[in-house]
């Protein structure tokens, strides 16, 4: 059991966001203590953890797509050694088109080699699928067993005592000097990873956060093919026995994080575009994802207080995207490089007025 008092780092938040963060402190000796008061509406824990490199109706090649696949992969290869499990599924992506227009626009994308790198040669049939307007294959995709990461590499913390299950009051926190204190315990720095649970931050709640709330289904279908991520509309990932979860609704205005009729009508209404086998619905589950106003992360240091960072706004690419972020965002925080623009917190500056907390 960890004893320590003083640590290099306190991260509020044990989601993909805080959890990778962590990952990369414990490899570079960090000391840190890693803080959750746990939810049932976590948008990493309900998240289908997918990573593809192909992003959008617009099919555009994601931003650093190679050097967030590699990170992803190399990570989850420790995460395989450290805690004796495989959490990451290589499988390619059928995407099946839902008019003419998208088949056009895909012919025009297949002429660019950053995209069609990414395309498998020949086309798929799957049995049990609506292919009226063709479909193509995405290479280098899959999923992240991400509620089974998340629980078990927190036991991992919990063991070691770097993790504790408790709400962090900020205004329990106090800046002495340089130095933060929490309950005794004392850290050169903070980093929120809070999720969309940055709107109780005083220090962090001028972000241009534009949350989205997201409902998924788990069915049970007999006859698909396993072996794929099935994409029209909604997702398919297959879970367990013939068990997939199905995803995902995008809610910019809602009451609150709880699943409802409407969602599961909604899934339901663009899994019968997809699918033409009978399926049973097994639960339902929802969460708020943590977007940002230009759909990029948010990463750097407070404009005005001393040693408080954030870590936040991964969103929709929230897995494929963690692993490479915390390590950049590690990176920059120790002087070895600086923070990609599209990323960096300095470009919502404007949004802070001084004194404001």
């Amino acid at each position: 059991m960890n004893q320590l008092t003083s640590y290099d780092f306190l991260i509020v938040g044990a989601g993909i966001a805080g959890l990778s963060l962590a990952w990369q402190l414990e490899k570079k000796h960090k000391s840190f203590l890693i803080i959750d008061p746990g939810g049932q509406h976590k948008s990493s824990r309900v998240a289908a953890g997918m990573f593809n490199p192909i992003s959008g109706k617009r099919m555009t090649v994601n931003w650093r797509v190679q050097e967030l696949l590699t990170d992803l992969h190399e990570t989850f290869n420790e995460f395989n050694s450290l805690l004796g499990k495989k959490y990451l599924v290589d499988a390619n992506i059928i995407q099946c088109f839902g008019n003419t227009k998208e088949s056009n626009d895909f012919s025009l994308q297949l002429e660019k080699s950053d995209f069609s790198r990414f395309i498998g040669s020949n086309p798929i049939e799957i049995d049990g699928l609506n292919q009226e307007f063709g479909s193509f294959e995405v290479l280098g995709s899959g999923w992240v067993k991400t509620k089974e990461w998340i629980e078990d590499f927190q036991d991992y913390l919990l063991k070691k005592g770097a993790f504790i299950k408790d709400k962090v009051e900020w205004k329990a926190l106090s800046l002495d000097g340089n130095e933060w204190h929490w309950q005794g315990h004392s850290f050169a720095k903070v980093v929120s990873c809070e999720g969309y649970h940055y709107q109780n931050n005083p220090y962090f709640n001028w972000l241009p956060f534009k949350l989205c709330k997201g409902q998924v289904l788990h069915i049970q279908c007999v006859g698909l093919n396993q072996k794929y991520i099935l994409k029209k509309g909604v997702y398919l990932v297959h879970q367990y026995d013939d068990v997939y979860k199905v995803g995902a609704t995008y809610e910019w205005d809602f009451e609150d994080e709880k699943p409802n009729e409407l969602g599961k009508e909604t899934l339901i209404n663009k899994l019968d575009k997809l699918l033409t086998l009978p399926y049973s619905i097994v639960s339902q589950e929802s969460g708020v994802r943590p977007t940002t106003r230009d759909r990029a992360a948010i990463l750097g240091k407070h404009p005005e207080v001393k040693n408080l960072y954030c870590f936040n706004g991964l969103g929709t690419k929230g897995m494929l995207q963690a692993p490479f972020l915390a390590k950049h965002f590690l990176a920059a925080m120790e002087g070895l490089t600086s923070l990609d623009p599209k990323v960096a917190i300095e470009r919502f500056y404007p949004f802070y007025s001084t004194g404001q907390i």
